[in-house]
């Protein structure tokens, strides 16, 4: 049932649906009857008032075209009206001029101009470059008008006013052709609305056209009323489709209109016209029309050579817009070359900078902690004395890591990583950090645990075996709140070997994990919690591990706590002691 209500919902659709079915019922009916009269009359103003209601409905930026269009098909509709009047009620021919003539000529200006006023939301030079096209398809569909239609009824016999009513059709379909012509040039045609208001035109002009060949043949009713009826429908259908909206937007592109296919199509049809025109009257031995042959052939040449140049113009003008770019671009990357070369040199100084005054910090630190250790010995100092030294040794310690990390980290960045491998008993290790490590907890109410398998023996680097478990211990009690919990577990894990530091903190955001490893950086959550820290254990633990051939990795949850699992491969190969230089 859903599918059947579609027309319902839609209005263009259920206009279209219904138009259809009108046009089919006025065939059906017999033939030049009152009732054919009504309906093809009510199909007019039925358009008029979709029209209206489109324009009410989706409220486009630009509503006077619309109400143009809804005044020109009413005019048609009176129009038509008033013909029926003549032909189905008082039963004899209408004088010519009469008011149906009135109101037929006088919807072509309404519809024009409604066309005109879409066309001026286009950029300027888009709109141009779409009326010289435009004007080269309308002087040869003029041409062809004045040959086959109107020089006959100009020298034919009749009034003045006759005449001048005969003359006025086929001007006012060049009007209107001229008017679609520059509107299908434009890229609106890409919308429905569009290609359901084009429809309605064509419809209206071939219907013209035919008709206006020998009227005496159309006066009836004819097969030719589809090409009306279903222009009336097709105008109503693109008013009410919601696409007609962006009709009246303005419409601005920095391209000129492009040559394609059916463009290249319609201005050849409209430079062959005058050769065409002047062919078929040879060929049917018929009066040459050379003066208005030859003063449509001077316009289509002119006009199209004033296509061909702003064609060129614009050429010249994209490919110098196309060297100022190349030019900026080039500018941009030496530019930005120079800069990284810059950056690189600035990173390269940082670290040695770094390193240097690391080297510089640790010979008097170190010196500093040696007479404070001898001093501490002393069994005559004081408890208030040896207080204060117990302050200036945690602090003398903590900077002497600083001075170590930071130095770590130099030659890190430099690739020169010494590595002294030797049998390590990976157990033993795990629970001596935790032993050490145990002061720090209890100080802050921690309870730390540790759980250490049976593994097989790694040669790895003891001692930076005891730095990876330090700053990995040191970082979970860091970030665990008073009466949490911190666990140490040794396992094994298929061939490799496998730490869990587990602890139950305050977590770390999904957004940040991918960082934590990175050099300084520091979380949001210790940051805001104002907890010190250097930002590099971390990053010092993650090189240890990826320096033996394993890795580091992190499942954390703000508020419930982080894990940290360093995989490490059971390494056997080179038996030897000596230094392994990392790169």
């Amino acid at each position: 049932m859903k599918r059947f209500a579609h027309p319902l919902t839609r209005p263009w659709l259920a206009y279209l649906v219904a138009g259809l079915l009108a046009t089919a019922v006025y065939f059906v009916l017999p033939w030049n009857t009152l009732g054919q009269g009504f309906v093809y009359d009510g199909i007019g103003v039925s358009a008029a008032v979709a029209v209206v209601a489109g324009t009410l409905l989706h409220r486009p930026a630009l509503r006077v075209p619309w109400y143009l269009f809804a005044g020109g098909l009413l005019a048609f509709a009176v129009g038509d009206t008033i013909f029926n009047l003549y032909d189905k009620i008082w039963h004899r021919q209408p004088p010519v001029p009469s008011a149906a003539d009135v109101f037929y000529l006088a919807g072509y200006p309404f519809l024009a101009a409604g066309l005109a006023l879409l066309i001026r939301r286009f950029e300027a030079r888009r709109r141009v470059a779409g009326l010289i096209d435009a004007a080269i398809f309308s002087v040869a569909f003029a041409l062809a008008q004045w040959v086959f239609l109107i020089d006959d009824l100009v020298r034919g016999s009749g009034s003045a006013a006759a005449k001048g009513v005969a003359l006025s059709y086929p001007a006012m379909d060049v009007v209107l052709l001229a008017a679609l012509a520059t509107f299908f040039l434009s890229p609106a045609w890409r919308t429905v609305a569009y290609r359901y208001l084009a429809a309605s035109i064509v419809l209206l002009l071939i219907a013209d056209e035919v008709y206006g060949t020998a009227p005496e043949s159309y006066a009836d009713t004819t097969w030719l009323d589809t090409g009306w009826l279903l222009s009336y429908v097709l105008w109503g259908v693109a008013a009410l489709h919601p696409s007609m909206r962006s009709l009246s937007e303005p419409r601005s592109t920095a391209r000129q209109p492009r040559l394609h296919a059916v463009r290249v199509l319609f201005l050849g049809a409209a430079l062959l016209t005058a050769p065409t025109v002047l062919l078929i009257q040879r060929t049917r031995g018929e009066r040459i029309d050379a003066v208005p042959i030859a003063i449509a052939a001077a316009l289509l040449s002119a006009l199209v050579l004033e296509r061909l140049a702003r064609l060129v113009r614009g050429l010249d003008r994209l490919r110098r817009e196309e060297r100022e770019a190349r030019a900026e671009a080039e500018f941009a990357r030496r530019l930005l070359a120079e800069q990284n070369e810059r950056l690189r040199e600035a990173d390269r100084l940082k670290d040695e900078f770094v390193a240097l005054i690391s080297h510089d910090l640790r010979t008097p630190l170190t010196s500093i902690m040696g007479y404070l250790e001898l001093t501490m010995d002393d069994e005559t100092l004081g408890e208030e004395s040896r207080s204060y030294l117990d302050v200036v040794q945690r602090n003398s310690d903590r900077l002497l890591r600083l001075v170590n990390d930071l130095l770590f980290v130099a030659r890190l960045e430099a690739g020169e990583l010494d590595l002294r491998r030797t049998e390590v008993d990976l157990g033993a290790v795990v629970r001596q950090s935790v032993e050490e490590a145990r002061p720090r907890a209890a100080a802050k109410g921690i309870e730390l645990g540790c759980e250490a398998q049976s593994v097989p023996e790694l040669r790895a680097d003891r001692g930076r075996m005891f730095q990876l478990l330090d700053n990995l211990i040191s970082n979970a009690i860091k970030f665990t709140p008073e009466g949490g919990r911190v666990d140490v577990r040794l396992l094994q894990r298929g061939p490799n070997v496998r730490i869990e530091v587990v602890d139950t903190g305050i977590g770390i955001s999904p957004e940040e994990q991918g960082r934590l490893f990175e050099r300084f950086f520091r979380a949001t959550t210790a940051t805001e919690r104002h907890i010190p820290g250097t930002g590099l254990g971390l990053y010092i633990a993650c090189a240890i591990a990826e320096a033996h051939g394993g890795g580091i990795d992190v499942e954390s949850e703000p508020g419930r706590g982080t894990t940290f699992c360093v995989e490490l491969p059971p390494i056997r190969a080179a038996q030897s002691s000596e230094p392994e230089l990392v790169r």
